[in-house]
Parts: C-alpha cells; structure tokens; sequence
C-alpha cells in the first residue's frame, strides 16, 4: 500500500467511525429514553408497547444479509449512502406522527437505517484492512457504543429542559442523522 493509500485509508475509517458514532447515537436516542413515554403519550395500548420497542429491530433480521449481498454487488458506498438517507430522513417522520400505529411504522423504517449500515461498514472495513480487520472493527464498534453511550444523557437532557417536548426531541435526533448523512457525503 502506498502513502496515499494509507493516508485515504486512515482518512476513509475515521470518516467512518465518525458515520456510526453519529448515526447510532441518532438511532438510540430515537428510542432511550424517550420511546415508552412517547408511545404513552399516543394512548398505545399495553399489549402493543412491546411492537413499538420490537418493530426497528425487524429490518435488521430480514434486510442485513441481502444488504451486506448488495453492497458485494454494487459497492459499499452507495449502500452506505443509502442508510445515511434514512438516518437523516427518519428522525424527521417522528415529529408528524399522532397515532400509536404510525410509530410501529416509523420505527420499522428506521430500523432499515442500522440494519444496512453495520453489515455493510464492517464489510467496507474487513475489505480496506484485512491484515488488521479485528481490530478496526473492533475500534469501529466502540465509536458505535460511544453513540449509544450519549444517547440516553443527551436524550433525558434535551427531553428535561423542553419539559418533555418530544418533537424537540427528535428534532435533535434529525441533528444527528443529518450529520451522519453529511459526512457520508464526504
């Protein structure tokens, strides 16, 4: 490998690093603290409360293998691109939902967002570094769970100063899904 590629290198896993901090922190604080007390809040009844919490993790069973099948086909980015569209997009949806059943269907489509991103990123990562693809995936989860560390202080912190304002709230979590966009951009 030369220089150059090793500087892009370098320079493609900290970008990517920076991708999944972000988006994870966007996707988990979408959820802690703010989900049961946001589907309460839309009168779900109790025997549903575990649908809302279950229904962002559906994706990730039926689409993280044929995303990973993709991103082998037509390349990482543009898979990698295409999850960053549904961070950024899918925070935003919350702020206009005022039904219980809305919220099942707008956490399933977020949860397309993780589900695509994590298979293809560490693919991405295992393909760029294979003689250190441990590690590098290693240290790529851990900026991830730096992300869903923050989340649930910076979720209870926001929902704490706008007295439990859950659109500003998702306003903020659309911040963070937009950053992930952005810099996917990159």
């Amino acid at each position: 490998m030369s220089d150059d590629e090793g500087i892009i290198s370098r320079s493609f896993f900290i970008v990517l690093c920076i991708i999944g901090a972000s988006a994870i922190l966007s996707s988990t604080m979408s959820k802690n603290p703010v989900l049961n007390p946001f589907a309460e809040s839309l009168n779900t009844p109790e025997a549903l409360m575990g649908t809302v919490a279950a229904a962002s993790t559906v994706p990730g069973v039926l689409i993280s293998l044929p995303a990973g099948s993709l991103s082998d086909m037509i390349g990482r980015r543009k898979v990698l691109l295409f999850s960053s569209i549904i961070f950024a997009s899918a925070p935003f949806f919350y702020v206009f939902i005022n039904s219980w059943w809305q919220l099942i269907i707008v956490r399933f489509y977020h949860g397309f967002a993780t589900a695509i991103f994590v298979p293809v990123a560490r693919a991405a990562i295992a393909e760029m570094f294979p003689s250190s693809k441990g590690e590098k995936i290693s240290t790529f989860t851990s900026a991830t769970i730096v992300g869903r560390a923050i989340a649930p202080f910076l979720g209870g912190y926001i929902l704490a100063v706008t007295v439990w304002n859950f659109k500003a709230l998702y306003l903020a979590v659309g911040v963070a899904g937009l950053t992930a966009f952005l810099v996917t951009l990159l």
